[in-house]
């Protein structure tokens, strides 16, 4: 009996990640490919690119790739630290796991159990509040940073209207505040999911987030911060890369309105994600009079660079995952 049920978690394992590596090489076919006319505009801007000097702009956003998701590992490091005590390595894995089983599902909820079958202690399932504090962090500043660039082109929009000016910039501060307030004061997620019939159920997973010390959630929000420029730095650097013209401080804040937007609207898989952060990009920059087609291209190979390519080497430890991986606490 023993044996035949080792023998069907073998072969479900093994199914499993067949499903998985399918499913990415399926996504990034239909994203590169599935659109002819995408691929060929952005393969052709590509080339441009590299053709007119701007290589080295490209090659920069590529490098930052290490440093975008090594804070990242870090940031799961100190969060991990509640559950379990970890290497920046084994984070840094437990992180591309995490994006490879992200790719192929709504809102990136394969990140959780990417990170969370990564850990060895049988408590791992707490582990899910301290993932949803890092995403909140994360989520700060891409509130705050678009908040900015949103009210940047309302401003220097056409038409003027003061008290609609007033009243959504109070609304932005006010909601930046609040993002504050509940970081600083974790225990209010545990107090709603309490408190929330339909979440009841889920408050000994998330009773972790109430752990976490005022110095360690600075710590977590610094790391956020520095992530978060990372990530604006790219797209700016590939903005600029495929011919964009503009100020690096309109571009800025066309990137975070469009991290903003993007962030606001759930994604039902990578496609529909990179979708989305291609139809904000072109929207606020369109704004700017850009060419649609240069905008596209940088958010594809943003994409390409942030997403595709760490699922692609996430999937090499997914594949060495083992039976014991998958049996949660």
């Amino acid at each position: 009996m023993r044996t035949s049920t080792r023998s069907f978690q073998k072969y479900l394992l093994l199914g499993s990640k067949l499903l998985v590596g399918g499913s990415i090489f399926y996504f990034l076919f239909r994203a590169v490919f599935g659109d002819g006319f995408k691929a060929e505009v952005w393969l052709h801007n590509l080339w441009q690119a590299f053709k007119h000097g701007a290589g080295w702009p490209i090659s920069t956003a590529f490098v930052l790739i290490f440093f975008n998701w090594g804070l990242e590992a870090w940031k799961w490091k100190v969060l991990a630290a509640k559950v379990e005590s970890i290497t920046l390595g084994a984070a840094f894995k437990a992180v591309l796991v995490g994006i490879c089983l992200g790719f192929i599902t709504p809102n990136r909820l394969g990140d959780y159990a990417g990170r969370i079958i990564e850990l060895r202690t049988g408590q791992r399932l707490q582990a899910f509040g301290a993932i949803f504090l890092g995403r909140f962090c994360q989520l700060f500043w891409t509130v705050a940073g678009g908040s900015i660039g949103v009210l940047y082109f309302i401003f220097t929009s056409p038409k003027q209207y003061a008290g609609f000016y007033i009243s959504l910039t109070f609304s932005f501060l006010v909601l930046n505040f609040c993002l504050l307030i509940v970081l600083y004061h974790p225990r209010i997620i545990t107090n709603v999911v309490a408190g929330l019939p339909f979440l009841n159920r889920f408050k000994r997973y998330v009773a972790i987030v109430g752990l976490y010390t005022k110095s360690e959630i600075s710590v977590l929000l610094g790391l956020s911060g520095l992530r978060y420029g990372v990530f604006v730095l790219q797209f700016d650097l590939l903005l600029y890369a495929f011919g964009v013209q503009i100020s690096f401080w309109q571009i800025t804040l066309g990137v975070a309105s469009t991290f903003l937007l993007k962030s606001v609207v759930p994604s039902f898989t990578a496609l529909t994600d990179l979708g989305m952060r291609e139809l904000s990009a072109m929207y606020f920059f369109s704004l700017l009079q850009q060419n649609k087609a240069y905008v596209m291209s940088a958010s594809l190979s943003l994409w390409f660079l942030n997403i595709a390519l760490p699922s692609l080497w996430g999937l090499l430890f997914v594949w060495r995952l083992k039976s014991k991986n998958l049996t949660l606490s």
